[in-house]
């Protein structure tokens, strides 16, 4: 049996998104920034601090906003060809997430490399997309946690859903619900 590979940092209660949501440490190869906010008092490890952060579209990785240091922001300007005045202007931009060691840490950036959905090549066909993964018992619970802000349409379009497993997400979502009103 394969052992599934998780950063240290993946537990607690981490308040923005860091270098654990690489699945198994590998690349993000296509995430979209929904917009760029900048945030006043913002709580970032242990600290209030104002910051600017990427905002990202519903996705299977992350519900959490990336804190931009400078690395990331002076990338991400070179990527979106905007001019350091213009960071607040990158709207629905695809990126890659890659990982970087730093000198405090494993560092979560933007990669250089260009974003790509991935794809299969098959003798018959050189350019099919890959069939989306299913939800299974093994990623349920980050399926789940995806519905908390996303909706089912947006993880249809990552995962392959069945009837039954969609019922169970459902379900899950009105048992929440239902403890949450008890409460």
């Amino acid at each position: 049996m394969e052992e599934k590979k998780v950063h240290y940092t993946a537990f607690g209660n981490p308040t923005h998104a860091g270098v654990w949501i690489l699945p198994e440490g590998k690349d993000i190869e296509y995430i979209v920034i929904d917009h760029i906010e900048i945030k006043l008092g913002e709580k970032v490890r242990d600290k209030v601090i104002d910051t600017i952060v990427a905002v990202f579209k519903p996705n299977p990785y992350t519900t959490l906003d990336m804190v931009l240091n400078l690395e990331n922001k002076n990338t991400l300007l070179k990527l979106a060809h905007k001019g350091n005045w213009e960071i607040l202007t990158i709207k629905d931009f695809p990126v890659r997430l890659t990982y970087k060691p730093t000198s405090v840490g494993d560092g979560l950036r933007f990669s250089k490399l260009p974003p790509k959905l991935p794809t299969i090549t098959t003798p018959t066909t050189p350019t099919n997309p890959s069939p989306k993964p299913a939800i299974t018992d093994e990623n349920f619970d980050k399926a789940k946690k995806f519905l908390e802000t996303g909706t089912m349409d947006a993880l249809k379009g990552f995962y392959e859903v069945s009837e039954e497993m969609e019922k169970r997400l459902m379900q899950k979502g009105e048992d929440l619900t239902q403890e949450g009103a008890a409460k």
